[in-house]
């Protein structure tokens, strides 16, 4: 009994910590990405790229834990985007002018919708992963 435990919780963690990496790996790859596709290096195009590669980051990082987390995985995934949006208001907040408004907004809109978005398209599996317990 003790140990099933223990193996749940390894599980869980384990797939928050794959989810997190998600983060700076697919922005990694949309970097990558650009320079192999020598898009400029500046300018409103390259926000944008680098918006789209935030995005599908955050999708990644919150579908991993809703999707196959086996303790409470809606919770993690709300969580992780509770984290991620704070850190999106204090990004925006520190940024000030030094990146255009549309860039600002699509953080703080796009960002927990991306989220939501996630967490809806996991539901198959968050049903009856939900009703492990302790």
């Amino acid at each position: 009994m003790a140990f099933a435990r223990v193996r749940l919780v390894l599980q869980a963690t384990a797939v928050l910590a794959v989810a997190l990496a998600c983060l700076p790996t697919l922005n990694w790859l949309g970097g990558t990405l650009a320079a192999a596709l020598r898009l400029p290096a500046g300018g409103n195009p390259r926000l944008a790229w680098d918006m789209g590669w935030l995005l599908a980051s955050v999708f990644a990082a919150t579908w991993l834990p809703a999707r196959l987390s086996p303790l409470w995985p809606r919770r993690v995934a709300v969580g992780l985007a509770s984290v991620l949006m704070a850190a999106a208001v204090w990004a925006v907040w520190t940024m000030g002018e030094d990146f255009p408004p549309w860039f600002r907004a699509a953080l703080l809109v796009g960002l927990p919708t991306t989220a939501a978005a996630a967490i809806v398209a996991s539901r198959k599996n968050a049903a009856t992963a939900s009703e492990r317990v302790w």
